[in-house]
């Protein structure tokens, strides 16, 4: 049998490791705020269009859906430190590769490559997180973990801005490699080499079935318009729910089989478990559509500059930086359970405070809602904390399977979001301009009017996923009464305190 990390770190190696793991994704999310501040650049350089130069993020993010489903059987066939070192430097590979696109075929081509090493990089990094520290001390780890990460999206459209600016394009992947060659250095250091599982079989069926179906499914979401043929975009979105269910099918008939499955999806029986996950997942939908439709207000609807609009939402960044190291430590004593239910009333309340926003609401008034928006963000950090918690940190398989279910249901939530919400944007604010260029009202005024409306009801969307996580949160059982040995015990605290 293996042996776990944790059994000879001391607490310093402990922290490094935590360390090589935050850097890695510190490096993944900050990658996208600043590709993403590139993009006009590249639209330029290549002189695309906006349908041609969006495949530079969706490849990305389909390739990530897509992969994320192999991270367990990685960790068990090769281990967690040769797994995690080869996936981190494909992802420096793709970005150098990124970065010397000649074309935009090349650049969409290598962005393939870097979200194959991105999209692995995301369960691996909790995986190890859960394998290498206790179950009491779990809250405090994915806390310091959250507090790093939530300085990726906050730095990344400044610092991108100005490298790209002064440097060009090039420099939105370029700057990936100092963060990587540092990860890498003290990864190779202080990661122990667990050993590899070599009758570990790969699920083909299962990957090219959750593969191909997550990766139809989004695609057909992303590429949904109002203008758009209805059954182009319904066709991929069916087969990719028929391919889904057919990769439930076969995982499920493996486990009573006794075959390897690529994932363990009996984990879903464990209540804790399934209802964490409904919270995950419409946290995650809700939020990144929010996330998406802010500076498109702040910018386009209120006339503020990129870097007034980065201002003002660095607001919601320094609340969830302020409120992350008080999450961990309650979640710690009192169980996620209770936090994250505190979280999530306080999402409520900002998201639907979202939907009296007005073309002339004053900014004390928004940056009140975004510190609403960012103490919300901290506190649900410790929604997976809460979803893993009935899962020792000896059962190295169990852990992987867990955490790559919460990722896969997160990769999948996030870029939903964005499109669903989006598309509603685009849907309705097209119809309430119709009915408003019917009146006396002002084009330029009925244009920003229309989009503020129809930015509303997808808020009011948002709003009610949340109300649907809170539900969820609130049917996850209780803390235990004490009357279990001290190792149980532990194991309830991790199950009440990791969201």
């Amino acid at each position: 049998m293996a042996r776990t990390p944790s059994f000879s770190l001391r607490l310093a190696d402990k922290w490094l490791i935590l360390i090589a793991v935050t850097l890695g994704m510190f490096m993944s999310l900050m990658d996208s705020t600043v590709v993403n501040v590139a993009i006009p650049q590249m639209q330029m350089a290549f002189n695309a269009g906006v349908q041609d130069v969006q495949w530079i993020v969706t490849i990305y993010m389909l390739t990530q859906a897509a992969v994320i489903p192999t991270a367990p059987y990685l960790l068990a066939r090769f281990g967690a430190k040769r797994a995690y070192v080869w996936t981190l430097t494909a992802f420096l590979v793709g970005s150098v590769l990124c970065g010397l696109a000649w074309d935009l075929p090349s650049l969409v081509f290598f962005r393939f490559i870097q979200g194959v090493g991105g999209g692995v990089l995301l369960p691996m990094v909790m995986t190890i997180l859960y394998q290498t520290f206790e179950p009491e001390e779990r809250g405090s780890a994915t806390s310091a973990m959250g507090l790093a990460l939530m300085v990726a999206p906050a730095a990344g459209p400044v610092v991108g801005g100005y490298l790209v600016s002064q440097f060009g394009w090039p420099w939105a992947f370029f700057i990936n490699i100092p963060i990587g060659l540092v990860a890498l250095f003290i990864a190779q250091r202080v990661l122990q080499q667990t050993a590899s599982e070599g009758q570990t079989q790969f699920d083909r069926a299962g990957f090219l079935t959750i593969a191909s179906g997550s990766a139809l499914l989004l695609f057909g979401v992303s590429t949904f318009r109002a203008d758009g043929n209805i059954l182009q975009n319904l066709v991929p979105m069916l087969v990719g729910f028929v391919l889904i269910g057919t990769f439930v099918m076969i995982e499920l008939w493996k486990v009573r089989h006794e075959q390897q499955a690529l994932l363990d999806l009996r984990r879903f029986q464990d209540r804790t478990f399934a209802l964490s996950s409904v919270a995950h997942f419409s946290v995650s939908f809700g939020r990144f559509g929010i996330m998406f439709l802010l500076p498109i207000y702040l910018q386009n609807l209120r006339g503020q500059t990129a870097l007034e609009s980065g201002g003002i939402q660095s607001a919601q960044a320094i609340a969830t930086l302020a409120v992350l190291p008080i999450s961990g430590r309650l979640a710690d004593r009192f169980g996620a359970r209770p936090v994250v239910i505190t979280g999530l009333m306080v999402l409520v309340s900002g998201t639907f405070l979202m939907t009296t926003l007005g073309l002339d609401t004053s900014m004390v008034m928004i940056v009140g809602i975004l510190i609403l928006l960012g103490s919300a963000a901290a506190l649900l950090q410790q929604i997976p904390v809460s979803a893993m918690s009935r899962i020792g940190k000896d059962e190295r398989q169990a852990v992987a399977n867990g955490s790559t279910l919460l990722t896969v249901l997160h990769a999948t939530a996030a870029p939903m979001g964005v499109a669903t919400l989006s598309s509603i944007v685009q849907i309705r604010g097209q119809q309430y301009l119709a009915t408003l260029a019917t009146s006396d009202v002002p084009a330029a005024f009925s244009e920003s009017q229309s989009t503020l409306l129809a930015m509303h009801e997808s808020f009011f969307l948002a709003a009610v996923l949340v109300i649907v996580a809170l539900v969820a949160m609130i049917f996850v059982p209780k803390r235990q009464p004490h009357t279990l040995t001290p190792t149980q015990e532990a194991e309830v605290i991790v199950e009440s305190s990791l969201v």
